[in-house]
């Protein structure tokens, strides 16, 4: 019996010394699975660097990043604020404890290197995002120096938050739509981030309701047709603050109306553009004013030479008869690209003498009225 015993108690303390040495082989490679975890992390963040520059490359206005890629960049981040915690774990650890914290190492490798694997993205990185509303617009033929630099003067205000609503005034023909096209446009390249900018055409005499079904329209909404113009505008608003940030162009506003009962919500989160030939109207809507101002003398020069041909300019019968039109038009790029297409390739001077007078006349006409 004493054998048996002796035998049992033998093959026990084997069992336990197996034991033992297992826990010390294995808690000893655990500083080797933590250099490795480490080393694949450093590798998965090079991986994120560059996935970010290539989202940044492709991202454009109406394009999104993929919701699969977003999610991996988010568990790459969550990852990142895993591993030191688990890292200074192993740190304070007492040699029994290490033997846990082993597989937890090796859990969060075989993770990192799944991350690896998912985040070798060989299609586009963005799709198209088909909730944003915009539209480039035809550059306009009248862009000259003046309204260059009216349209940075706008976007000055566009990148003051503080600056909610933005009215653009003048003369007929000044520019003042020439210049609101070149915003729109500018703000498509997605420098300072929109959701939506719509434009809108107003025009003389329009209506709270019609103004409310040509904003709905331009953004591809409906609204309810009942005549309540205060439920329709509960609903333009709602649409238009869940879209986000939004750009609201509103050309050619003739009078003040209201916001609350157009349905155009006021907040940080949008920014109006009128275009109107009052100064009033744009001062009674509680706008940031900016002024169009007629072209200089070189810049309606300029203009007018480049739609009427440079060649007509070099001949000197025709030179100051072109001059006094141009001076006569009073700096209105509209007028002189009117004038300027009209006798385009002309080179009879009783013609260009006729214009004159025309001109002339028809301004006569215009301030007798």
């Amino acid at each position: 019996e004493l054998v048996e015993q002796a035998g049992t108690v033998f093959e026990v303390a084997n069992t336990i010394r197996g034991l033992i040495e297992n826990h010390w082989e294995f808690p000893k490679g655990i500083d080797q699975n933590v250099n490795n975890l480490k080393r694949k992390r450093d590798q998965l963040n090079g991986q994120k660097e560059d996935i970010e520059s290539r989202i940044k490359s492709e991202l454009r206005p109406r394009k999104k990043v993929k919701k699969e890629v977003d999610l991996w960049i988010e568990n790459v981040k969550r990852i990142n604020g895993e591993i030191p915690n688990l890292e200074s774990k192993v740190r304070g650890s007492s040699f029994f404890s290490r033997g846990f914290l082993v597989k937890n190492v090796r859990k969060k490798e075989e993770e990192v290197e799944e991350l690896l694997e998912k985040g070798r993205f060989s299609d586009d990185l963005v799709v198209n995002d088909l909730s944003w509303i915009g539209q480039v617009l035809p550059t306009p033929s009248l862009v000259v120096e003046t309204v260059k630099r009216k349209k940075n003067e706008i976007m000055q205000h566009f990148r003051n938050d503080e600056v909610q609503k933005i009215g653009v005034y003048g003369m007929p023909g000044v520019g003042k739509t020439s210049a609101v096209t070149l915003v729109n446009n500018e703000l498509l390249k997605g420098e300072i981030e929109f959701k939506i900018i719509v434009w809108v055409t107003v025009g003389r005499k329009c209506s709270v309701i019609e103004l409310q079904n040509k904003i709905a329209k331009a953004m591809n909404v409906s609204i309810s047709e009942d005549e309540d113009e205060t439920l329709r505008a509960g609903m333009l608003s709602e649409i238009l603050s869940e879209k986000g940030r939004f750009v609201l162009i509103l050309d050619d506003v003739w009078e003040r109306f209201s916001f609350e009962k157009v349905g155009i919500p006021e907040s940080s989160k949008g920014k109006l553009v009128l275009t109107s030939r009052s100064l009033d109207v744009c001062r009674r809507m509680d706008c940031q004013v900016v002024k169009m101002e007629p072209l200089s003398n070189e810049d309606a020069w300029t203009l007018f030479s480049d739609k009427v041909g440079q060649n007509l300019m070099t001949s000197a019968d025709l030179l100051p008869i072109a001059k006094s039109i141009v001076e006569r038009c009073a700096g209105l790029p509209l007028v002189i690209v009117i004038v300027a297409s009209s006798m385009r390739g002309e080179d009879n001077l009783p013609i260009w003498r006729n214009a004159l007078a025309e001109l002339n006349r028809k301004i006569s006409e215009y301030y007798r009225c």
